[in-house]
C-alpha cells in the first residue's frame, strides 16, 4: 500500500537540508511532535552522501482498531534509517526505512528534494507491506494511513521552525 506527498517549502534546498541534518532541528521536531526517548543514533554527513537514523519512542495518530491491538502498544520504539544522495546541485534523493518494534510490517520509501536557494519541494513516497496471514492488508492500510498523518504533522511542524 503507497502514499505520496508533495511538500513544498519557501527556503532553499541547502537551508531545508540543514534542517533535515541538524541534530537540534530533530530533536526539537520530535519533541513538538510529541515523541520521547529520541536519540540520533547515526548522522554521518559527507559532500554528496548522508545517512541519518532516528530512534525515538511515538504514539498512534489514530485510535488502534482491535486487530492491531496485539501488536501495537501505546508507545512504540521506532527506528527510521534514512540515506540521502545528491544527484545535482538542487537536488537530492533519499530511501527510507522505518522499523516498529513488534509490528510485522515493511515500512520504506524515497524522497526527493528538489529546488533553489529560494524554494523546494519534498516529494514522499511511503509503501507498506504486511504479509500476516488473514489481516496483513488491514495492519498494512492503518500503518499507511496513521504514517501519512504523522508525516503531515511533521512537515507543518518543520514549516513552523524553518
Amino acid at each position: 500500500m503507497e502514499v505520496q506527498l508533495t511538500h513544498p517549502y519557501q527556503a532553499g534546498i541547502e537551508r531545508v537540508l540543514g534542517a533535515f541534518f541538524s541534530e537540534d532541528h530533530i530533536l526539537e521536531k520530535n519533541a513538538l511532535l510529541g515523541s520521547r526517548n529520541v536519540r540520533v543514533a547515526e548522522l554521518d554527513r559527507g559532500e554528496s552522501t548522508v545517512k541519518l537514523v532516528v530512534e525515538r519512542q511515538m504514539t498512534t495518530s489514530m485510535e488502534v482498531p482491535g486487530f492491531l491491538s496485539h501488536f501495537h502498544r501505546e508507545w512504540n520504539q521506532v527506528r527510521q534509517e534514512e540515506h540521502w544522495f545528491r544527484k545535482s546541485d538542487g537536488e537530492w534523493h533519499c530511501e527510507f526505512r522505518v522499523h516498529v518494534e513488534g509490528v510485522p510490517a515493511k515500512i520504506k520509501g524515497m524522497m526527493r528534494l528538489e529546488g533553489s536557494d529560494e524554494a523546494c519541494t519534498n516529494h514522499v513516497t511511503l509503501s507498506v507491506r504486511c504479509d500476516v496471514p488473514l489481516v496483513g492488508k488491514k495492519i498494512a492500510a492503518f500503518l499507511r494511513d496513521d504514517s501519512h498523518a504523522k508525516i503531515e504533522r511533521e512537515y507543518e511542524t518543520i514549516l513552523q521552525l524553518l
